[in-house]
């Protein structure tokens, strides 16, 4: 195995690890853990439109740590789509920034169950563009992060239906 698919499977278990979290700022820290070993491994891959979106990536959860502010969601947003007009030079290379744009609403905009609807969202669209570029790592790491996003959401809705039911009195 050689250091760019080495890359990727840490980036794999960085991420993992970080959706079995249940607080949300742990699972940020994680996220950012996870982002730069992403990085690394689309710079060895040679494909910047996905380097870019991972240091927008970075920017945008470790931002979303400490604020929820509308402005900087929009500013991120605009470069997502700024780069993916200007770096792209297929459909599947905006794939990445796509993601950045429903990764970035949903890191500044939600929390708890409605934030990882939005990761999972932003992950079927680094899947498919995983699956096109052939990045094994990759395609683990978002196959992987679906079903633990999957898992987290279905602990969550579980937790939150046996929580008892305050009664209502008229």
């Amino acid at each position: 195995m050689d250091l760019v698919q080495i890359a990727g499977w840490l980036a794999a278990v960085a991420a993992i690890i970080a959706m079995l979290q249940k607080s949300d700022v742990r699972l940020k820290q994680g996220l950012i853990v996870h982002t730069v070993l992403y990085g690394i491994h689309f710079a060895l891959l040679g494909l910047p439109t996905a380097v870019i979106s991972c240091v927008i990536a970075l920017a945008r959860i470790t931002l979303s740590i400490y604020t929820r502010s509308l402005l900087c969601a929009a500013v991120l947003i605009i470069t997502s789509v700024a780069m993916a007009f200007a770096l792209s030079r297929s459909t599947v290379e905006i794939l990445p920034l796509a993601a950045s744009v429903v990764l970035t609403l949903s890191l500044f905009r939600f929390d708890g169950i409605k934030l990882r609807l939005g990761l999972l969202a932003g992950s079927v669209l680094w899947l498919i563009h995983n699956i096109y570029v052939q990045s094994w790592g990759g395609i683990c790491l978002e196959t992987c992060f679906c079903l633990s996003t999957l898992w987290g959401l279905w602990t969550m809705v579980r937790e939150q239906n046996e929580k008892p039911k305050k009664e209502i009195c008229l």
